[in-house]
């Protein structure tokens, strides 16, 4: 409601007023202010009324401004996010490389995973140098690069949905899981596209053999347990913390390595509660 519309309109009224009192004969001057106090009395309606409905409109303006804004902020943080992740995701596949020589690109860590000789020999052995000796050679040249690709890719999910408010998202569970369930999400993503193929097959690979690379993980520890024990330095290692490895990985299901079934003959413990 415009404001040359109420003056118009207040005008208008005042004068009506103002024509009835010569109208009127002085008998009527009694009902006159009666007259002006109901004149009065539209003119305060007519004005709190537009004051109410040019505050609505206000209100309305602002709502939309601040959605419009609202929506520039979140722009501009999904836009810097997106900046953060190309960083985060160029520094994780370097790592990868580096941690394995042999990787001439991240796609071939595809070919390296799939390459589990090593683990009968890790698995089946009960020799400690044995164990090491493949043992490190897996951990350190095939699974290392793995972990380091998706924990960055994890990362930069976790920096790009933060920023974004996303919602529903477990920030809690292992990158390998993390990726996997929020891949279909992700490679839609600039940058993100760039690894779709690489990081499904290895988030899919390391989900289906944690069971195994868990075991893996339990061998070398037992194996380095006993070789600081042949070598005179037991107390370097925790037995404690390892013989609570071994319970935790019974009460998964987990398969067990036969060192460390060795182990626990030696401490006379065959039967390990879990």
């Amino acid at each position: 409601m415009s404001k040359r519309f109420l003056i118009l309109l207040s005008i208008l009224i005042i004068v009506l007023a103002i024509t009835a009192t010569f109208c009127f004969s002085t008998e009527y001057f009694s009902a006159l202010g009666s007259l002006f106090g109901a004149a009065a009395g539209m003119l305060a309606v007519i004005w709190f009324s537009a004051s109410l409905y040019n505050q609505s409109l206000q209100l309305k303006e602002q709502r939309q401004q601040f959605l419009e804004n609202f929506k520039q902020l979140r722009e501009d943080n999904r836009r810097n996010s997106l900046i953060l992740v190309k960083d985060i995701l160029d520094r994780a596949e370097e790592k990868a490389l580096k941690s394995n020589p042999n990787l001439k690109s991240i796609d071939d860590l595809m070919t390296q995973c799939i390459d589990m000789s090593e683990w009968p020999s890790i698995l089946k052995s009960t020799d400690p140098d044995t164990v090491l000796e493949h043992g490190k050679n897996w951990l350190l040249m095939k699974e290392a690069p793995a972990f380091f690709l998706m924990r960055g890719i994890k990362s930069a999910a976790e920096t790009y949905f933060r920023a974004i408010g996303g919602s529903n998202i477990d920030y809690t569970i292992e990158p390998d899981l993390f990726v996997a369930a929020h891949g279909p999400t992700l490679w839609k993503l600039p940058y993100f596209e760039e690894y779709q193929g690489i990081a499904s097959f290895i988030s899919e690979w390391m989900v289906r053999t944690k069971p195994g690379r868990a075991s893996i993980h339990l061998a070398y520890s037992v194996a380095t347990l006993k070789k600081a024990s042949d070598e005179g330095f037991p107390e370097i290692i925790d037995e404690d913390a390892i013989i609570e490895n071994i319970k935790q990985h019974k009460k998964a299901g987990y398969p067990m390595p036969a060192i460390a079934e060795g182990l626990v003959n030696d401490l006379g413990k065959p039967d390990i509660n879990v």
